[in-house]
Parts: structure tokens; C-alpha cells; sequence
């Protein structure tokens, strides 16, 4: 799986951004250039075009193909966006490690928050404001109250001003009156940017402890992680006990309707434990470039990991049958897997020739699109409805329909990501 390459050949290229939301001075709703130039490890755009592909091939056949949803299960794809959590937490968090096992400063803040914003407003504003005033094909009321039969009923044009408020600072998810309004998927960025908005938090925490913590490094980077993932478990577990408490609400209702209970299960809080699984994926990353693991082969690692890969992986289909709120979190070390898999041979000065694998062009060029692509496919699909775009509820019409979304998706995403995003990561504070 691997190749022996010096290690000052490894490829690397400018460092991108995760769908659904977004990663390091790079991310992970989608996102990924110039500027100061940053360094990305290879292998992890292609991954990140699937998964936004995939979250897009759920949401059409939830609107126009509803019988092949219900027998074939494709909602479990959904999970594609926990993939993107999980690459935010170790794109975002490899920085602090490799400052923390080097003895460095932490990183710098300002330029982290700066680098942040100019990663998902420019793209997340300009989508907003052509799909909400010029298309008039934002989410009036979450699409749960009125279902999706009739894909552009609940749309129009947002004008209440504190409505407009919220989604323009992107806090929309955090009000049960707004949660899964404007353009609908934009609610995973809200969670991105409860994220961004702790990461410096736990990483100059544990900046702190290093003088105080006789530890090893790595350990101590696991603290943060740690804390995160006991929150996740923890909130979920509150979660479950609040929809126990409330019968009213159905469970589509609890995880996605107009309530407090469905605020906090989209929240950070509830999704803290899936960033957290990214970022030891980071210390395992960056404790196997200084050594760890060095009597086994990068074939045996990589084997271990695939086993690790596929083991999750089933665990998260058991907790899917089960309807197992804790599944995203099974979903995540399935991911965090896929990640070392790709990626370990490269920490060791090795070639990766699963990343050139997944970095196919095709692909990768849909990860590199990933941020404008998630934020586009929901107007383009309603206006497809609008349109009468003939897809039909059967296997061909689920192919055609995800094919007809997914092109007139992409060339928007080409253009936003060429006139918009680009421009906006070169830009200099």
C-alpha cells in the first residue's frame, strides 16, 4: 500500500478546507490556496468529494426518489458528514500537535480566526444572498413541517430582520425558530464554527500545562480530545433523555425540527466527540512521524488501520439499524481510520499510493469544490422543482436525478470557488 520516497519528496499541496463544514488554516463542511502558502497532506481531497457527493445523492433521493430511500437505506450515507468533522479536527488540530511535540509556541490565534472567516463567509454569504433574494429559494421554516413531497414548498425569501441576522452570522442553528432555514445544509458550518471557536481554547490549555504536566506530549495532547469526547457522549446522552421526555416529537422531529431538543442535537456540544476522534487521529499522525509504532511495517499499520476501518464501520451500520444516537461517534473512528490509512505512509517519509488513488482528478476537483457544492445542491434542487425537472420515484430516475443535480451543482461551485473563494484566500489581514 506503500512505497519508500525520501521524506523531503513527499507530496504535499496548498492546504484545503472540509463540506459541511471547514478545516485548517486549512477544513470540513466542505472547503480548500493561495495566500501564505500553506501545505496539506495528499491523499484527503479525493475522500472529501466523495463525501459531498455522497451527502447530495441522500438529499435527492429524499426528495424525488422516497421509495428507493426506503428500501435500500441510502440515508446511511448521510454520515458522509461526519467524515467532514472528524478531517476538521485533524486538519485543525495538527498544527497545535506538531508545535507541542517540537517544543514551539502555539500557533497564532489571530491568524487562525482570520483565516477562518475568509475561508467560509465569502462563499457561504455570496450562495446566501443569491439563493434568499434573487432566487428566492431559502427555507422559510424547517423542511421537517412540511415534508418533501413538494420539494419547494416552506421556500421564499427571508426578509425578517432578526431572521436575516441570524443567518448572516451563521447562528440560525442555534434558535429552534431557525434551525434548518435559508440554505438548509448551512447548519453544519454553525457547528464548524462551534469548533473553531474552542480549538484555541483546548489548545492553549494544554500550551499552558506543558511546563506544569510532567508528560509526554502526545499525552498531553490527548487531554483536550479527551474532555470533547466525554461532552459528546455526555450531551447525547441528554439528548436521548429530553426526547424520552417530550413523546410529542417524533424522532425526525427531535433531530431535526423546530425545538430546543433538535438545537442541541445539531450543536456542537452533541457533535464535540466526532472533532474530537480527528484531532488523536492528529497525535497519532504526528507520533508516528517521530517514531511510534517504528518496529511495525507501514503494511502491517496500514492493515491494522483498514481492520480499524472496517470494524467501525459495521459498528456504525449495527447503530444505524438500532436507531444508536451514538452513532456519528462510531461513524467517526471509521473515519479517523480512513484518514491514517491514507495518510500514514507519508508521516514516515513513505510514498502513499492510496492518496494517489484517492486523489483522482476527478474527485479531488470535487473536493477542492466541496464547501460551494454542499452550500449550492439545496436552491439548485428546488429549483429543479420549480422547474419540473422530470425525475421519477424508480432506480434510473434516483441515477438521472443525482447526475442532472450534481453537474448544474458543480458548474456552480466552479464559478463561486473561481470568482469568490480564491479571491477571499488570498487576501491578507
Amino acid at each position: 500500500m506503500s512505497r519508500h520516497r525520501k521524506p523531503d519528496d513527499i507530496a504535499e499541496v496548498p492546504e484545503p478546507e472540509a463540506a459541511g463544514g471547514i478545516a485548517g488554516g486549512a477544513t470540513a463542511a466542505p472547503t480548500t490556496a493561495a495566500g501564505p502558502k500553506r501545505m496539506w497532506l495528499a491523499g484527503l481531497e479525493g475522500p472529501r468529494g466523495v463525501a459531498c457527493l455522497s451527502v447530495i445523492l441522500v438529499h435527492v433521493t429524499v426528495h424525488y426518489t422516497p421509495g428507493i430511500l426506503d428500501a435500500t437505506r441510502l440515508d446511511f450515507l448521510g454520515q458522509a458528514l461526519t467524515f467532514f468533522f472528524v478531517l476538521s479536527g485533524f486538519l485543525l488540530y495538527l498544527p497545535f500537535v506538531k508545535k507541542l511535540v517540537t517544543g514551539s509556541n502555539a500557533p497564532a490565534t489571530g491568524k487562525y480566526f482570520v483565516s477562518r472567516i475568509r475561508r467560509v463567509f465569502p462563499a457561504y454569504l455570496f450562495i446566501f444572498v443569491i439563493s434568499n433574494f434573487v432566487l428566492q429559494a431559502s427555507y422559510l421554516v424547517s423542511p421537517v413541517t412540511v415534508g418533501w413531497a413538494d420539494g419547494d414548498e416552506g421556500t421564499g425569501m427571508i426578509t425578517d430582520p432578526l431572521d436575516l441576522l441570524a443567518q448572516f452570522t451563521l447562528t440560525q442553528s442555534l434558535f429552534p425558530s431557525t434551525l434548518q432555514t435559508g440554505l438548509n445544509p448551512a447548519w453544519s458550518l454553525t457547528t464548524e464554527w462551534g469548533f473553531y471557536l474552542v480549538l484555541p481554547i483546548v489548545g492553549l490549555a494544554t500550551f499552558a500545562m506543558r511546563g506544569r504536566l510532567k508528560m509526554s506530549p502526545y499525552r498531553l495532547a490527548l487531554i483536550g480530545p479527551g474532555v470533547l469526547i466525554v461532552i459528546g457522549v455526555v450531551t447525547n446522552y441528554l439528548v436521548g433523555v429530553l426526547q424520552a421526555a417530550h413523546p410529542e416529537y417524533t424522532p425526525l422531529e427531535a433531530y431535526w425540527g423546530p425545538n430546543w431538543i433538535a438545537v442541541l442535537s445539531r450543536s456542537f456540544l452533541a457533535l464535540a466527540d466526532n472533532f474530537a476522534i480527528g484531532m488523536i487521529a492528529a497525535v497519532v499522525y504526528v507520533a508516528l512521524g517521530h517514531g511510534a509504532k517504528q518496529a511495525w511495517s507501514t503494511v502491517r499499520l496500514q492493515w491494522t488501520l483498514a481492520a480499524s476501518m472496517f470494524a467501525f464501520t459495521f459498528a456504525s451500520l449495527a447503530a444505524f439499524v438500532l436507531g444508536s444516537r451514538y452513532l456519528p461517534t462510531f461513524f467517526s473512528v471509521a473515519a479517523a481510520s480512513l484518514i491514517l490509512l491514507i495518510i500514514a505512509p507519508l508521516a514516515r517519509g513513505e510514498e502513499s499510493v492510496l492518496a494517489k488513488a484517492t486523489d483522482w482528478r476527478p474527485l479531488k476537483y470535487a473536493g477542492t469544490v466541496s464547501l460551494s457544492m454542499y452550500l449550492w445542491h439545496y436552491p439548485v434542487m428546488i429549483m429543479a422543482e420549480r422547474l419540473h425537472l422530470p425525475v421519477q420515484n424508480s432506480l434510473l430516475g434516483l441515477v438521472w436525478g443525482f447526475v442532472a443535480i450534481s453537474l448544474i451543482t458543480l458548474v456552480l461551485a466552479s464559478l463561486t470557488f473561481r470568482f469568490i473563494e480564491k479571491p477571499a484566500m488570498r487576501w491578507r489581514a
